[in-house]
């Protein structure tokens, strides 16, 4: 019982957070109308936590740390202690020479609510995604209507390959239409999401080539070793 009133803790949190946080035009029903679904049939079944050797996991603390600055105090609480349950891994679909070695050692998430989370749902997923600094998550697009959260930040974001950057604050909500290509670049502060995907969750993302993405990441690398 401890596992699952940490577990329903968090996702009533999350409701609390997404609720303040986002509004209608950013996916708003359609994300609490699938959080709430799942909450009402109740099926809890905490997975097999597993070990936090995911090298952006590391990142995990200091991201923690940085949602309370930010105001997501509440939040970074409740996954704190639902983080012996909570199941880390890494999005495994991108053929790796397409979506860089870089990114696809330095990310992870975990489901609250999906196919296979801790809370069930057929068509529906509700996480946390963690990407470590200085990391390039290269254009890509998916069926899947997505919402970020972010909870740490400034993150840059750009909508298109080759289009501008466009900065994003912790609190401020990314929305995400149906095979929206879309690009994120972390710089110093580990960036910690919730991220919720409201239908299509078992068709894979692709990746769309971009010819800017050498030059931004030696830019990460150079800051990422800068005194």
């Amino acid at each position: 019982m401890r596992a699952h009133g940490a577990i329903l803790a968090l996702a009533e949190e999350s409701r609390r957070c997404l609720t303040a946080q986002v509004d209608a035009a950013h996916g708003r029903d359609e994300v609490l109308a699938g959080l709430d679904a799942a909450l009402s049939i109740g099926s809890l079944t905490p997975p097999a936590p597993a070990p936090l050797e995911i090298d952006a996991c590391r990142h995990l603390d200091s991201a923690l740390a940085s949602a309370c600055a930010a105001g997501f105090d509440g939040l970074a609480t409740a996954i704190e202690r639902a983080r012996p349950h909570l199941r880390w891994i890494t999005y495994d679909a991108y053929p790796p020479d397409d979506i860089g070695p870089r990114f696809a050692r330095s990310h992870a998430f975990a489901e609250i609510i999906g196919p296979g989370a801790p809370i069930g749902a057929a068509d529906y997923d509700l996480g946390l995604f963690l990407i470590g600094p200085h990391v390039l998550y290269r254009d890509h697009h998916h069926p899947a209507p997505e919402l970020y959260l972010p909870l740490t930040g400034p993150t840059r974001w750009r909508f298109g390959a080759g289009t501008s950057w466009e900065t994003r604050a912790a609190g401020e909500p990314v929305w995400n239409p149906a095979n929206r290509v879309h690009a994120t670049i972390v710089d110093a502060v580990p960036f910690l999401c919730l991220f919720a995907w409201i239908r299509d969750v078992r068709e894979v993302a692709t990746v769309d080539v971009a010819a800017d993405w050498p030059a931004i990441e030696r830019s990460l690398a150079r800051a990422e070793t800068a005194p």
